[in-house]
């Protein structure tokens, strides 16, 4: 609280932010990148292979065992929005918007390394590719970021930005650096778009797997 009424709630949040998606990227494709791979690695796939259940079922079983510990780390922060609100009310509808692009990052981030793991025969190659394109996208422009004015105008920087899903949660929360950047929603409709044509991916590459050898 202290530290809120020195620095700015804009500030703590953006820290808040920053942690949290830091969180999604660590853990995210430790789960979910070897949710297919794991199975052709250890062999078990064949077991799969001879169950009637579909390529639909077998995805949305494995993406439900990673969306609940992915929900536990969403709510790990909650509190501290709240504590946020009471301080400065008005930043309400603030984290909102952040909150929805949590989850949009979130689910993205399931989604990709789900896709990227069912490309590999081994879990280890998997893991390391998924860890390898969160960390592109998650910060790569931020590179971009870091030379905004010189090299780089504003609107490559903007431009650079609108695919990073960490910058669109800073821009909504207000965080110096940020806020000047127009990002939301523009940065929803490219995750969300992304995240259903990884889906089609991953859903294609199953029932192709799933068919008998």
């Amino acid at each position: 609280s202290m530290g809120t009424m020195q620095w700015g709630v804009e500030t703590i949040g953006g820290i808040m932010v920053m942690l949290q998606v830091d969180l999604i990227v660590l853990l995210t494709p430790s789960l979910a990148a070897g949710l297919i791979s794991s199975e052709r690695e250890s062999g078990s796939w064949v077991l799969l292979q001879m169950t009637p259940l579909t390529a639909g079922k077998i995805i949305r079983g494995k993406l439900l065992s990673v969306c609940w510990t992915l929900v536990l780390i969403l709510l790990a922060t909650l509190p501290g929005y709240v504590v946020m609100v009471f301080i400065q009310p008005q930043m309400r509808f603030q984290i909102e918007r952040v909150l929805i692009s949590l989850g949009i990052t979130a689910v993205f981030a399931m989604l990709l390394s789900a896709a990227i793991g069912s490309l590999f025969r081994k879990a280890a190659a998997a893991t390391t590719a998924a860890y390898v394109a969160l960390v592109v996208i998650c910060a790569g422009p931020m590179l971009i970021w870091l030379g905004r004015n010189a090299p780089f105008g504003h609107n490559a920087v903007e431009t650079a930005l609108l695919v990073n899903p960490l910058a669109a949660a800073l821009q909504v929360i207000e965080m110096p650096g940020f806020r000047d950047y127009n990002l939301v929603p523009a940065n929803w409709w490219i995750m969300s778009g992304a995240s259903v044509l990884l889906l089609i991916g991953l859903s294609v590459q199953t029932w192709r797997l799933r068919r008998p050898s």
